[in-house]
């Protein structure tokens, strides 16, 4: 049942955003008593937790299956750098809510370590790309560029999400925009590897 309720939620999260999201709307759409979403989930908020968690495991999955455990590191770091792009364009609300810190509880374990885990998979190809070009003395901290890559692909999905890369570019094509933008960036680190970081 609690994997019914997660899909309907959503479902109605796409249809409404998190605002507009309530128990009694998500068990009727599951054909569940009231009562069922406030059981399995105690809350609002740990609904939309949840919704939030399967959407950070949905999202390491995407990562992981675009990574190919290639010899080249900063090819890697593109194709999960393309993959995060594909899934945030996919899937606008759950991404939202995922990066929404006044919808969920926050602090909940689960939410941290899927998150966690998720930009885990960007920070090993990361440190992979240190051990495979032996650059220590490169001018680019790894955990920094770990950083720079998640926020360079975030940024551009909340762009698009906005309409603001539409509006600035001029294009009807952003997610071209954005995954070219990528390449750019990936141009640059090969051009500067990551180092080990400050006092490693």
């Amino acid at each position: 049942m609690a994997n019914a309720l997660l899909r309907e939620a959503r479902h109605e999260l796409a249809e409404h955003g998190a605002g507009g999201v309530s128990l009694r709307a998500v068990a009727r759409r599951a054909g569940v008593s009231h009562a069922a979403p406030k059981h399995h989930f105690g809350d609002r908020a740990g609904l939309l937790t949840a919704v939030a968690v399967d959407g950070f495991e949905r999202l390491t999955g995407a990562l992981l299956r675009a990574d190919s455990g290639d010899t080249d590191a900063i090819d890697r770091i593109a194709a999960l750098g393309s993959a995060y792009l594909d899934f945030g364009i996919a899937n606008p609300a759950v991404f939202e809510l995922m990066f929404n810190p006044n919808e969920v509880h926050r602090d909940a374990p689960a939410l941290m370590a899927a998150r966690s885990e998720s930009f885990g998979v960007l920070a090993s190809a990361v440190d992979s790309a240190v051990d495979r070009t032996d650059r220590v003395q490169g001018e680019l901290p790894a955990d920094e560029v770990s950083l720079i890559s998640w926020a360079l692909v975030h940024g551009l999905v909340v762009l698009i999400h906005g309409g603001a890369l539409q509006t600035i570019t001029g294009t009807d094509a952003p997610a071209n925009v954005a995954h070219n933008l990528t390449e750019v960036f990936s141009a640059m680190l090969r051009a500067n590897p990551p180092n080990r970081g400050f006092g490693t």
